[in-house]
């Protein structure tokens, strides 16, 4: 039998240089394929060739089967971009706080409803197994990082095609979320859905039978899943941490921050119940909970970003919302990475451009910097092993890459408070370990207060001491 997939003297170029090569390479039907590499390898890029969305020179041939599967391949993207009712794509970062705006984006029913049949036994299942029922009337603005991942796979395997590519599919989501969909993914590999899967070494699912690498030299080398060892790099081997060195920090605070009683609602959903916390400098908590359980809203009234703050008795930097402060004055003490600001991020600036916009809290450059500022984003830039990529615009980097940046970006400007949502999203094992053991580097022993966002327990550094736990909006203090 024909293979499914067959390259022939496949490559694929992205600045007039080599990123992948393969003479010849099958993918026959029956296999399952986690693909993987280094950040900034070409795992997308190849995802993107084989869709037809990305020139690649040399040869793909598909063999589909006669089946009652659809004969295509579908892939889905890491991150997910929708249009407003009005067809607009142009949405802005605190959008999804404000009903008048959100209002105008598509509702997730409206949304399944377009592709597939939102009554069928099938997607019905999906809903049920990931949790999604509640949230069919929820416009697409106002939904969570792991919750538009859940709607993006119940479109994908709703309807599924012979072929499915997921790139990064576990971003955002919750533990009992990903058992539940590995199995399901298991049972449509029976079914006959050939799944290649973009991931790293810590997230391959059991129904997997063989491992693609991306090679250092570029090459496409395929393996056994029993054969496959992942490597091994010692950690933090391209920083140089005496370059990194965050300049001495006393806190001035009391408070960092304080709720009491907090309660934010959308419409009859409440999103956090009668919250009441105490965070005070130095501080290193882990914010948890399943996906929809209330931390991007708990994350975003830290943030300055949702009006319903006003409403509520909330303290930052020891000011009461309200009194008379502004955004920008709370975010001046805030260094910030989310899976949102990465969607909603300026492309068209440089790597250079991206770190020293930290120190302006917007994302994007709306003043020229001083010398200082240059020589200090290019001095976090090197220490990261990054410097090659000073001058490359933002959007033509790898989404790994554009990660780092962006975790560069909230250190660089020395702020007390770190707010760290799902930072390791899109890096691969090596930076992973270098992120984890810069965090408890710098801040392990210091007075800067962290709040981290994680459901992968391997993605935590050893300095987050203190735990708060959402469930369905209600907070409880695990550990301090």
């Amino acid at each position: 039998m024909a293979p499914l997939i067959a390259l022939k003297q496949f490559g694929i170029e992205r600045f007039n240089k080599e990123l992948l090569k393969c003479d010849e390479l099958s993918i026959n039907h029956g296999e399952q394929i986690f693909l993987t590499g280094a950040s900034g390898s070409g795992k997308t890029s190849l995802a993107l060739a084989l869709t037809g969305e990305l020139y690649a020179s040399g040869e793909i041939k598909f063999n589909y089967q006669a089946n009652d599967l659809a004969a295509k391949i579908t892939l889905v993207k890491q991150f997910f971009h929708f249009k407003s009712n009005c067809g607009l794509s142009d949405f802005y970062y605190q959008q999804r706080y404000n009903s008048y705006d959100a209002d105008d984006a598509p509702s997730v029913r409206q949304t399944i409803s377009d592709a597939v049949d939102i009554n069928d036994t099938k997607t019905q299942h999906l809903l049920t197994l990931l949790g999604f029922h509640h949230r069919l009337d929820a416009a697409l603005l106002q939904l969570s990082s792991g919750e538009r991942k859940k709607l993006q796979l119940i479109l994908a395997l709703a309807k599924p095609s012979q072929i499915i590519i997921l790139d990064n599919p576990l971003i955002g989501l919750d533990v009992a979320t990903v058992e539940h969909l590995h199995k399901y993914m298991a049972e449509l590999a029976q079914a006959g859905v050939c799944f290649i899967l973009i991931g790293d070494s810590h997230t391959i699912p059991k129904f997997i039978t063989h491992v693609l690498s991306i090679l250092p030299n570029h090459d496409l080398n395929k393996t056994r899943i029993n054969d496959y060892h992942p490597q091994t790099t010692p950690v933090a081997t391209s920083f140089n941490y005496s370059n990194l060195e965050l300049p001495e920090f006393t806190s001035g605070f009391e408070n960092i921050i304080k709720f009491k009683a907090v309660t934010i609602s959308y419409g009859e959903k409440v999103a956090l119940n009668n919250i009441n916390w105490q965070v005070i400098p130095g501080d290193k908590w882990l914010v948890s909970g399943a996906n929809g359980a209330g931390k991007s809203t708990l994350l975003s009234l830290i943030n300055g970003d949702h009006p319903q703050a006003y409403a509520n008795e909330i303290y930052l930097f020891d000011r009461k919302r309200g009194s008379g402060e502004t955004i920008w004055e709370i975010k001046r003490n805030i260094g910030f990475i989310s899976p949102e600001l990465h969607w909603n991020f300026d492309g068209s600036m440089t790597c250079l451009q991206t770190i020293i916009s930290g120190f302006y809290d917007t994302p994007s450059m709306h003043r020229n910097p001083t010398d200082e500022q240059i020589s200090l984003a290019q001095q976090w830039l090197s220490g990261a092993g990054l410097e090659n990529y000073a001058n490359q615009r933002f959007a033509n980097v790898s989404n790994g890459i554009q990660r780092m940046l962006l975790l560069l970006r909230a250190i660089i400007k020395n702020p007390p408070l770190f707010i760290f949502d799902e930072p390791c999203q899109g890096l691969d094992d090596n930076q992973t370990q270098q992120f984890l053991a810069l965090v408890d580097y710098l801040f392990a022993d210091s007075q800067h207060t962290i709040i981290y966002v994680s459901h992968r327990a391997d993605q935590i550094p050893s300095c987050i001491k203190q735990q708060l736990n959402l469930v369905g909006g209600v907070a409880t203090i695990i550990s301090q």
